[in-house]
């Protein structure tokens, strides 16, 4: 695995927050119109949906759509509730941006327009992060890098399961724990896959979720006793959540490299 070979594919943010309220037509179109003069873009594509039921008040829900296509890849702005019983969510994607500090930028931006055309007081109760993206190996087999370091499965019982074997991957989750005091991007939940890249079988596919509930049990759980709880703030900008998982992926990646000698 090549650590400096790491390559962004797709960006994703969302955040949960409430009070769930409905937001009409004409608010979602101030909303596009923030947005588009924060990030300084006037071809950003806008879409109202309304969800649920129209006819009774606490089922009814939305979806504000904003999109902007840059060749290959896209930004898109997704600001959607289903109903008053759930929280509120804002997901923000870049396909290919062109660069992962220009993802941090619009999202950042994104997220300020939208919450200052926003009316209210809203309290945010959870944040996600998902890289996608792609890294090179030293032997130019992903193939190989699966099943040799991250499987190290028998020969024997590889085989059984069919032959050619042409794609494998391996799936890792850690749950989230209450952060310290000092700093509450700690103790995320993280899932990561990696598997053979589809499209160029030389390489690895890496997917990393990072998210940061407002509640995590502590631990250990006392025993005969509830278990106490730490809530987490959920204040950061889209940018810092970003950063934290791009700095664990890239720690796992040369943790692993300098362990097999690939870096």
């Amino acid at each position: 695995m090549l650590p400096n070979s790491l390559r962004i594919r797709e960006v994703r943010f969302a955040f949960l927050f409430g009070p769930p309220r409905f937001i009409e037509r004409e608010e979602a179109s101030r909303i596009h119109g923030a947005v588009c003069d924060a990030l300084r873009y006037d071809d950003i594509s806008f879409q109202y949906t309304p969800l649920g039921d129209s006819g009774r008040l606490e089922s009814k829900g939305f979806r504000i759509a904003l999109e902007r296509k840059e060749g290959r890849g896209a930004y898109a702005a997704t600001l959607e509730n289903e109903n008053v019983h759930k929280p509120i969510r804002l997901l923000l994607v870049y396909t290919w941006p062109p660069s992962l500090e220009h993802a941090k930028e619009s999202f950042d931006i994104t997220q300020e327009a939208l919450f200052a055309s926003l009316n209210g007081e809203w309290q945010r109760v959870l944040a996600e992060v998902r890289l996608r993206a792609q890294c090179d190996t030293r032997q130019h087999s992903g193939l190989d890098f699966v099943k040799g370091t991250l499987l190290r499965a028998p020969a024997d019982w590889l085989a059984s399961l069919g032959e050619p074997l042409t794609i494998c991957g391996v799936k890792f989750e850690v749950a989230p724990t209450p952060p310290p005091e000092h700093d509450n991007l700690e103790g995320a939940k993280r899932q990561l896959e990696v598997e053979v890249l589809r499209e160029n079988p030389a390489g690895l596919y890496l997917e990393l979720m990072c998210q940061w509930p407002q509640l995590a049990l502590t631990s250990p759980v006392p025993a005969g006793g509830p278990a106490p709880v730490r809530i987490r703030q959920i204040d950061r900008k889209p940018s810092e959540y970003i950063s934290y998982a791009k700095a664990y992926l890239e720690g796992w990646i040369a943790s692993l490299a300098e362990a097999k000698g690939d870096s």
